[in-house]
This record gives structure tokens, sequence and C-alpha cells, in this order.
């Protein structure tokens, strides 16, 4: 008997080794398409690939089928992994504080939360404007009504975040990733969002005179580990705004201001400016496949004739007649 145990003892460890083994897969076990999007999103590899004897992991369905129906996977392996390496070597090791480290330091005339991982924690209302946040991990934290106006939050971590009535005016999000966070009149008036990521429901946001030059908040479907989400902004303020060669694929832009901002050479692949105001935009180069303009007042709209896909656009937009 005592025998017969001992064997299903190794018996179990053993499948559970296996198991592990079987999960193991590449990028530590981060999403594959997501990687190749140019962002983290770690997987229990319950999704995966096996291509060319090396296991790949994937956040949903969605993000595998992706890569499985992809013309050329090679290529989605050869970015993830660049931007993987990228990510690894570049990024400074985030240090783990408590609420109250947190605390201590906003008291102090120095604060500098700089490569900590302040998850979760609280800081509603709390004025920040004199502290540093480089790369700092505010995943799940709590800043309603928090003032960080002209801060700088250069490759800071956003996701889930609470940013309701948060004030990010002029603050220097270069880099930073804002994956679903929950909005309500967030204000990104003149804020640095170069390079930035950001996916979520934004509402009538404020970012008028903001650099989101190479920002990308299109929807890329191995980006999206809780299912298909974009940056939806219906009635947004964006006036003044400089997208240029930003991918905001597929956007929900409905009754947007977009008067006299800069989408140069930007991808507006299906996305909806139903109602949008574009008034004096200039959108010399950009992408417009499929994009939705019924409505859409395009007075003085610069670069007109230049525009990709300008025959495939839908509904019937406003002032748009080429010359």
């Amino acid at each position: 008997m005592i025998k017969v145990n001992i064997f299903k003892l190794i018996l179990a460890v053993t499948l559970l080794l296996l198991v592990k083994l079987t999960y193991a897969g590449e990028f530590d076990n981060n999403c594959t398409t997501s990687l190749a999007g140019g962002l983290m999103v770690k997987s229990d590899c319950s999704n995966n690939v096996l291509y060319e004897g090396k296991t790949y992991c994937f956040g949903n369905p969605d993000s595998k089928a992706a890569f499985v129906n992809a013309p050329n996977k090679q290529e989605i392996i050869d970015r993830a992994a660049a931007f993987f390496a990228k990510f690894k070597n570049a990024e400074p090791a985030r240090t783990k504080i408590t609420q109250e480290e947190a605390l201590e330091q906003i008291k102090s005339k120095t604060c500098d939360l700089s490569n900590r991982d302040v998850g979760y924690l609280e800081f509603d209302g709390l004025d920040l404007r004199h502290c540093k946040m480089v790369n700092t991990s505010f995943f799940g934290a709590y800043l309603r009504g928090a003032n960080l106006s002209g801060t700088n939050l250069q490759g800071a971590y956003l996701n889930l975040a609470r940013l309701e009535n948060a004030d990010l005016s002029g603050a220097n999000l270069t880099d930073a990733t804002i994956f679903q966070a929950i909005f309500d009149k967030t204000n990104f008036k003149g804020a640095n969002l170069t390079n930035a990521r950001m996916i979520g429901t934004l509402g009538n946001v404020d970012m008028s005179d903001a650099k989101i030059e190479k920002g990308r908040f299109g929807l890329d479907i191995g980006n999206q580990p809780m299912g298909a989400m974009r940056f939806d902004a219906v009635g947004g303020n964006f006036s003044n705004t400089n997208f240029e060669g930003a991918d905001i694929n597929r956007s929900n832009f409905k009754f947007a201001n977009f008067t006299n901002a800069n989408l140069r050479n930007t991808d507006l692949f299906r996305a909806d400016f139903s109602k949008a105001d574009l008034t004096g935009a200039d959108i010399t180069g950009a992408n417009m496949n499929e994009s939705i303009l019924d409505g859409t007042i395009m007075t003085n709209v610069k670069g007109l004739e230049s525009i990709k896909g300008y025959d495939t656009n839908k509904g019937k937009c406003v002032d748009c007649q080429l010359r």
C-alpha cells in the first residue's frame, strides 16, 4: 500500500512538472502578438502555439488566432523578440513599496517615486506636482482627483489605474503605457504622449494642444488580453493636437473636436469621425481606408488630395470635395 501511494505521488509530481514544462513558453510567457505590438502582457500560456519547435504564448484566443492566421509568423516573432529584448534590457527594475513609504516620499520636498511599484496604492486627491515618477508602476492605483500637472511620468505604467478627474495637463508621458485605465473628465491638455500606448474609454477627454507623435492608440488584436477594446473618445477635444505619425486606427472619435490638429501620416484605418469637426486640420499622407466620415466637417482641411484610401470612406462628409 505504501509503495502504491509513493508511486501515485511520484506520478502526480511528474504530471505537474510536465504541465509546467508544456506551458513554459518563449518571452517569459508574455503574449507574443502583444510584444510585437509594443506591449508586455503576461499570460498563463494556456493559449499557445508550437511553431518550429518553440512554444509561443498568447493572452487570449483572439491574439492566438491573429498569429495562427498571419501570413508571416516569423515577422511577428522577430518584432516580439526585438521589443522583449529592448524592454528587458532598457527598463530599470521597479521596487515595490508600501502605502506608508509612498506617502513619506510625497511629504518630502524631493519626492521621487521613480522606478517604484506603487500598484493599487491610494493617491486620491493628492498634489503630486513636486514628485518625479519616471518608470513608476501605478497599476490599479487610485489617482482620482490627483494633481499630476507638469510632472515627469516618462515610461510610467498606468494600466487599470483610476484616473477620474485627474489632472495630467502638461505632464511628460513619453513612452507611458495607459491600458484600460478608468477615465472620467481626465485632463491631458498640453501633455506629451509621444510614443505612448493608450487604450480605453476616455469619453469627452480634453487632449487639446497635446503632443502625440508616434502615439500608439490604435486597436491591436494582439494587445487585447480582455477582448477587443479600442481608444474611445466620443466628444473629445483634440484641437491643435499633434498626432503626426501616430497609430489611431479603429478609434471612436464621434463628435470630437479636431480643429487645426496635425494628423499628417497617421493611421486612421476604420476610425469613426462621425459628426467630428476637422476644420483646418492637416491630414497629409494619412491612411483613411474605410474610415467613417458621416457628417464630418472638413472645411479647409489640408492634404485632402494625398489621403490614402479616401475612396473607401463611409458616410457623407461636409466640405470634403477634392479640388
